[in-house]
């Protein structure tokens, strides 16, 4: 049974080092929370091997915890991410950013000022 643990360890150790790697490079934030959540499997499934490999029965309450945490984090995700603009899907780097700041300002400078009523009565009064 050690050695099943063992391989299985390695193996979750693998995978949690490649999902690390896909949340940190995800080109979405959608990318980003999928593998949070696979993470969060990952965690589940090793305390699962922890808990056969003992067979320390305490930490079956903590494995249904994180089952809860993960469903709810993953609805909840899903929820928000079903309502959320095409343009903030993805996180932009430095180079898109500082380009659509500029575009704002240069839009900013080019409108036409604004007509304000009360001034038109102050000229006229005066």
């Amino acid at each position: 049974m050690i050695v099943v643990a063992a391989i299985c360890g390695f193996l979750y150790f693998l995978s949690a080092l490649a999902v690390i790697v896909r949340v940190s490079k995800g080109p979405s934030m959608l990318d980003r929370m999928v593998g949070v959540d696979l993470l969060t499997s990952i965690i589940l499934g090793s305390v699962a091997v922890i808990s056969a490999a003992t067979g320390r029965t305490d930490l079956l309450p903590v494995l249904v915890v994180l089952a809860i945490v993960g469903f709810i984090g993953s609805t909840t995700i899903a929820r928000f991410v079903a309502h959320e603009p095409t343009a903030d899907k993805r996180i932009l780097t430095k180079e898109e950013v500082a380009k659509i700041l500029e575009d704002e300002r240069l839009r900013d400078d080019d409108d036409e000022e604004v007509h304000d009523p009360d001034e038109a009565k102050d000229q006229h009064a005066g």
